[in-house]
């Protein structure tokens, strides 16, 4: 899997995964991208999974993770582009439910870029 890094619009970084997301390397690449990003503060986050090819329960497991490593300092998650076995797969999984799907990165990039960003969990929480 290949990941693309966009900036559609200010602070809100755009994460293009392209191939499959599936247990080992590929889902290792996902996690350290997202280790990067919040190494930078990075805290809007929007996952483009319009040329992701496939996702198995690993795949979808690293989603909600980085939700969740997100939503711990403060931040924000977005999906966009999910259709096919990869929308099935979410909509299975109530992944739909926990996070905001958009058609394209761009209306969920100006989504997120529209709300001021959370601020963080106290500490201790």
């Amino acid at each position: 899997m290949e990941i693309i890094r966009k900036e559609l619009n200010p602070g809100v970084v755009v994460l293009e995964l392209k191939g499959p997301l599936q247990m080992g390397v590929e889902c290792k690449r996902l996690e350290l991208a997202m280790d990067d990003l919040l190494k930078e503060k990075q805290t809007r986050v929007v996952l483009d999974l319009s040329q992701l090819t496939k996702i198995d329960s690993d795949g979808v497991g690293r989603v909600v993770k980085c939700l969740s490593r997100l939503r711990m300092v403060g931040g924000t998650l977005h999906l966009a582009g999910v259709t096919g076995v990869v929308g099935t797969s979410l909509k299975l999984t109530h992944v739909d439910r926990l996070v905001k799907i958009f058609p394209t990165a761009r209306e969920a990039s100006q989504n997120l870029s529209a709300t001021p960003p959370p601020s963080p969990a106290a500490p201790g929480h």
